[in-house]
This record gives structure tokens, sequence and C-alpha cells, in this order.
């Protein structure tokens, strides 16, 4: 089974241990914006504007409205991670050929919906946590 990992992050390795999911190199692929922790396969995007994101976020971040505001707009990390994942024809191929999507992280759910309706081969299960994760890799 062929199983992508959406985690901006790149914090993958924890995951690994309780998903289960086969370690071969042609089967395990996860895509973030960031090193990825584990020694698997990976594609790392880059996220546009991440100075001025990060300058943003820190004057906005210290009050839920401003936190609001930034998940409201183009500012969104999802957003830029999805739009990084678009433009990515590795990370594209790699969730064409999936049989399974896994969406490890709150900012990957764009991208795993836009995989679903897009990008992912009809047959391919997407979901989002690890206990779906695990029950779509065991068939249930």
């Amino acid at each position: 089974m062929k199983t992508v990992l959406l985690a901006p992050s790149g914090v993958v390795a924890s995951s690994l241990g309780q998903l289960a999911l086969p370690r071969t190199t042609d089967d395990l692929f996860a895509v973030a914006a960031e090193s990825v922790d584990a020694p698997i396969d990976a594609v790392t995007l880059r996220l546009r504007g991440a100075e001025l994101i990060r300058r943003v976020e820190g004057t906005l971040g210290g009050s839920p409205a401003g936190r609001m505001l930034v998940r409201l707009s183009p500012l969104d990390r999802g957003r830029r991670f999805a739009a990084a994942v678009r433009g990515d024809a590795e990370a594209r191929r790699r969730i064409a050929e999936a049989d399974l999507i896994v969406v490890l992280e709150r900012d990957g759910l764009l991208a795993g919906w836009k995989a679903a309706h897009r990008w992912a081969a009809p047959h391919a299960s997407v979901v989002y946590g690890l206990a779906a994760a695990r029950a779509a890799a065991s068939g249930g």
C-alpha cells in the first residue's frame, strides 16, 4: 500500500510507530514544509513569504482575534501549504500514485481535501488523524 503523509511541520516519526505502515522507500512518502524527522523519502516544500508571515503572526498572534484574522487570510499556513503542494510536481505525482493519504496536522487539511478532489486516484483513501489512518490501512 503506497502511503503519503501530509505533515507541514515535518513531524512524522512519532506517527510512524503508531500507524504500523510499511517503511519501504517505494511505499511511504512524506510531504512537509519543514525537514522531516524520520528516515523516509520526503519532499520539503518552500512556503512563500515565510519571513513576512512570521512577523505578521508575531504581531497578531498575541490575541485570539489576531490569530483568527491570520487564519481567515491568505497568510494562513494551511492555505500556503496547499498552494505549495499544488505547485510541486513530485508531491502531486506521489499523491496521484498513493493508495492512502494521511493528513497528520490541521495545517495539512486543505491540502488533503484538494488532493482528494483533484490529484488522488479514485480508489485512494484520504484521512485525517492516526485513528482514521489505522482503520484505513487495516481495510476497515
